[in-house]
């Protein structure tokens, strides 16, 4: 399984919002992890094509806005993928998204959250329960708000500063 985590906007700031869910993917699930920063590259069709999951973070208004372009590339370029939203604006936002674009969409802390979806999709045992703070078309989910122990960030897999 390979998932390509996406920023669209982080205002030139490496983007926290895939370094620090790529560190929790690379630990606990042994999934293949890429980034893409869209606001200093470009979007790459070879990573979307290889990708099983894609997760956008939308942490503002104008990241969703671009998100959403991007999500439409990527359904476009890679239309077996799962798309999740992930950041504060998924969850504002997620009748629409799931109406158009997205599988599923993460509000409140997304780290555990994205690394049980990404379990789930791949079937790697030890998910530990539901799908907390994941909504789906079928089901809804409040906002994951629980405690976690964040990981250093995976800096590297982002062009660098």
């Amino acid at each position: 399984m390979r998932v390509l985590l996406i920023s669209c906007y982080e205002l030139g700031h490496q983007p926290l919002a895939l370094a620090s869910p790529a560190a929790h993917l690379l630990a606990h699930t042994g999934v293949a992890v890429e980034c893409l920063d869209l606001a200093v590259e470009s979007l790459d069709p070879d990573k979307v094509r290889r990708a099983d999951v894609v997760g956008i973070s939308v942490p503002m208004h104008t990241a969703l806005r671009l998100g959403v372009r991007a999500a439409a590339r990527v359904r476009a370029l890679n239309p077996a993928c799962h798309i999740c939203f992930y950041g504060l604006y998924s969850s504002l936002n997620s009748d629409y998204l799931l109406a158009h674009f997205a599988d599923s969409v993460i509000g409140g802390e997304y780290e555990l959250p994205l690394t049980n979806l990404v379990k789930s999709l791949s079937n790697v045992p030890g998910r530990n329960g539901n799908l907390e703070g994941v909504t789906t078309a079928v089901i809804q989910s409040d906002p994951f708000l629980g405690r976690q122990v964040f990981l250093p960030p995976i800096r590297d897999l982002l062009p660098p500063l």
